[in-house]
């Protein structure tokens, strides 16, 4: 069984625990103790794109078949392509290039309902999703994120447009999300010469549309809010490009939807204050990374006018005390 094996095996104990009502105080230690047990394994080649100008050339050719056509389509190999084109290091080529033809292609509707399920199921795919997420910082983090990002426009798209996915394919989309996030530690947001990675604000933008998705039961929603929270504490990479701002925006807007989400912030933010009373100032990098990272997101917290007074309050307490 490998890592990945060990941890979906895990998360899924968790929500079913969860969603039974067992272990809802208990959720963020438990959260915190898959995170503190992932193991880093050896680096591997990773496989990136090379054919840049052919693929500017094929990526344009779509978009303007796109635009000059009444009835719009795409095929599986051209998918395929684009799939495959998350993983370059080039920002013309991925960002600029992919990115915004999936979206162009989203709101021409130019995707059957078969190829909108089958796509939403390989961007979850352990080569896509985990892509070299157990290595150190590497160029995988390209894919993943862009992958993640693809995947919160397809659930835009799927609300406003299409209304394919099943309760089915939601519900495994958040027993994916919440590894992802609990694996992922690389936390870079634009990197020279490769443009954005932004994989926090790539998540908020994720749990932003999930918590908007019916059919989930709460308790999902309560154990992804719980392991990004669990997640932001452990990152050690200095999350300066908005971020903060993104998950703000996030966990105001579901904590208003219902006092149950508010409880389970507050529930969070105790559990994390907690952890730190007794913790005395590290001369270590990694050390004022997780303390100045908690101070932004606390800040940006704070900044929102539609946070719960409760949550707001207890803000307030922490500030004092600092």
């Amino acid at each position: 069984m490998t890592q990945l094996d060990t941890i979906q095996r895990t998360v899924q104990q968790l929500r079913d625990l969860l969603n039974k009502g067992e272990i809802f105080t208990a959720l963020p230690n438990m959260l915190g103790k898959v995170i503190e047990s992932v193991a880093v394994e050896p680096a591997t080649p990773i496989k990136i794109p090379r054919d840049d100008k052919t693929s500017i050339v094929k990526i344009r050719a779509i978009q303007k078949r796109i635009k000059q056509t009444s009835d719009p389509s795409v095929t599986d190999d051209e998918i395929d392509f684009l799939v495959a084109h998350l993983a370059s290091t080039n920002p013309a080529v991925r960002d600029k290039g992919v990115f915004f033809l999936f979206n162009d292609l989203f709101q021409a509707e130019a995707f059957t309902n078969e190829q909108i399920k089958t796509l939403f199921k390989r961007l979850q795919a352990p080569d896509i999703l985990f892509n070299h997420i157990f290595e150190p910082q590497n160029n995988g983090i390209f894919l993943r994120s862009f992958s993640l990002m693809i995947l919160s426009g397809m659930i835009y798209a799927d609300q406003n447009r299409y209304h394919v996915l099943t309760k089915a394919d939601y519900l495994a989309t958040v027993q994916n999300i919440a590894v992802y996030i609990l694996l992922e530690k690389d936390g870079r947001g634009y990197v020279e010469k490769k443009g954005w990675a932004h994989a926090y604000t790539h998540i908020g933008n994720m749990l932003e549309e999930l918590s908007q998705v019916g059919v989930l039961p709460r308790a999902e929603k309560v154990l992804l809010m719980a392991a990004v929270v669990e997640a932001w504490r452990r990152v050690e990479t200095p999350l300066v490009f908005g971020e903060d701002h993104r998950m703000a925006l996030y966990l105001s807007s579901l904590t208003n939807v219902n006092k149950f989400y508010s409880e389970t912030l507050l529930m969070c933010l105790k559990n994390w204050q907690h952890a730190l009373v007794n913790v005395r100032p590290q001369e270590s990098y990694s050390f004022w990374v997780r303390w100045y990272n908690r101070n932004r997101l606390l800040q940006a917290l704070a900044l929102r006018a539609d946070l719960p007074q409760p949550i707001a309050d207890y803000i307030q307490q922490i500030v004092d005390l600092f």
